[in-house]
């Protein structure tokens, strides 16, 4: 009898954390009470849920900023992502049969995964918009710029802030 041993390896990689920030306009009412109930779930359990970017890229150990406040007064509120989340933990209130908006994509968001986000972490808490942007470069002239969707930071040496931790992922399995 000829018998062969397999042996499973995997690979685990540290990355450094990825930032994300996503505009959370006032003219929107759908969007801002789905941020007021994520806050206030924030506030009663150190924890809140929101829905990953239309890739479901954002991971456990990156950080996502939501800009929030009128045009030239923006703060960004900055967590951190605790745990990842299935599509069947959306909460009902959320959209799922459509895009966000008409101009940001075609198809549903009912497949983006969730995510657990957390205030618990080493950043600023928040950051005023208008200096983020100055340090970042991010808009150039724009004064009123702000990102479509969830953006992630391509250069994060340009953040005003250094993200240090990096994360485990995992990489492969080897036979």
């Amino acid at each position: 009898m000829n018998c062969k041993t397999l042996s499973l390896s995997t690979t685990i990689q540290k990355k450094m954390p990825e930032y994300y920030h996503v505009r959370i306009s006032p003219k929107r009412v759908d969007v801002m009470t789905d941020f007021n109930i994520f806050f206030t779930e924030l506030l009663t359990t150190r924890q809140g849920r929101w829905d990953k970017d239309s890739k479901n890229r954002i991971v456990v150990g990156d950080y996502l900023g939501f800009i929030t406040g009128p045009v030239s007064e923006e703060v960004v509120y900055i967590f951190k992502v605790e745990r990842e989340g299935t599509v069947e933990e959306r909460p009902s209130h959320w959209a799922s049969a459509t895009p966000y908006t008409s101009n940001n994509g075609q198809t549903s968001v009912a497949d983006r995964q969730v995510i657990i986000l957390t205030n618990k972490h080493s950043l600023p808490k928040t950051f005023e918009w208008r200096k983020f942007r100055s340090i970042t470069g991010l808009g150039g002239d724009c004064a009123a710029w702000a990102p479509r969707g969830t953006q992630r930071m391509v250069n994060k040496k340009t953040l005003p802030f250094q993200i240090e931790e990096p994360v485990e992922e995992k990489e492969s399995i080897r036979v």
